[in-house]
């Protein structure tokens, strides 16, 4: 029971649940880079929201059924193609045995999550099984796939007889224009409000030093200050530094567990899936907010995507 990767695009790996509790021992969070997409896929084949599924990075990826199953596709693929012919994102799709899963280039957003109904055989360790190139633990051996790799189902029957769409509400717009809102990191709490300010105020480019561990921006650089080095302290995904060059520097699911450039801002927990989905050339507009309101915005979100999905998280 198995698909076979005929062309493996860029970067496409398994990905699911984030690794929890682990960055004492310096283990990022890894885990799916756009945990809402995550979840939507998954739902649409019967399986949990954080459940293993196949991230594809910004090009396109052509896959062999060699197992009848049910898959669905949410992301910035610009198509869907069955044997050739174009079937919808979002919804539950069945597959048969030598059937051709093309899914096309990411146009608009960086990330496309292919989720099966099967249970998918992947490597565990501390808890998870999402991959984790940096250290090449969990998902397939720890790496990206490859032409001609084949990646194994367990032998439980596949849940085939699902049939569901995602309500147009729930939807995600994908677009190279993005609002993340953020609350102060603690180095603009301290004696350097202004920080913040001057990051809200201009949109920022997400520059070609973009993957999973981070993205550079590009637009007017911050106002240098006392604090453009300092002892290292924790950071985690979301976590918006100030380099030296006064260029912010946003982290993404792999991020390093510490760092020692200054957090002047992070992105509030209900946004932070949108982080998978900025690719080199993406505007980036930060809006401030406190982390009173933003505890108030991640529940609200949670209450509207629960009336669909059932019990749901975001990391």
């Amino acid at each position: 029971m198995s698909i076979t990767i005929v062309k493996a695009g860029l970067q496409t790996t398994l990905q699911g649940a984030p690794y929890s509790g682990q960055r004492h021992i310096g283990m990022p969070a890894a885990g799916a880079a756009d945990s809402l997409s995550l979840a939507l896929a998954n739902f649409l084949v019967g399986k949990p929201c954080s459940a293993i599924a196949i991230e594809i990075t910004l090009t396109d990826a052509i896959f062999t059924i060699n197992t009848p199953c049910a898959i669905a596709v949410v992301g910035g693929a610009e198509y869907v193609h069955i044997n050739g012919a174009e079937r919808p994102r979002h919804q539950t799709l069945k597959v048969g045995a030598g059937d051709t899963l093309h899914i096309g280039p990411s146009r608009s957003g960086c990330r496309t999550y292919v989720a099966i109904s099967s249970h998918i055989d992947a490597s565990r360790l501390l808890g998870g099984q999402s991959t984790y190139l940096g250290a090449a633990l969990g998902g397939f051996h720890g790496r990206a796939f490859r032409t001609a790799d084949i990646l194994e189902f367990s032998s439980n029957a596949a849940t085939t007889d699902i049939a569901r769409s995602t309500p147009a509400k729930l939807r995600l717009h994908y677009s190279d224009d993005h609002v993340l809102r953020v609350t102060p990191g603690p180095e603009a709490i301290i004696g350097h409000e202004a920080i913040l300010d001057d990051l809200c105020e201009q949109t920022y480019t997400v520059g070609a030093r973009a993957n999973r561990m981070g993205l550079a921006l590009e637009g007017k650089r911050l106002t240098a200050d006392e604090v453009a080095n300092m002892p290292s302290a924790a950071v985690f995904p979301g976590t918006i530094q100030k380099p030296p060059t006064g260029q912010p520097y946003l982290l993404g699911p792999d991020a390093q567990t510490t760092g020692g450039y200054p957090r002047i801002a992070q992105v509030i927990r209900a946004d932070r899936h949108l982080i998978g989905q900025l690719g080199t050339g993406a505007r980036i507009q930060f809006v401030p907010t406190t982390p009173e309101r933003a505890a108030q915005i991640y529940q609200e979100k949670l209450s509207l995507l629960s009336s669909w999905l059932g019990h749901i998280r975001l990391w």
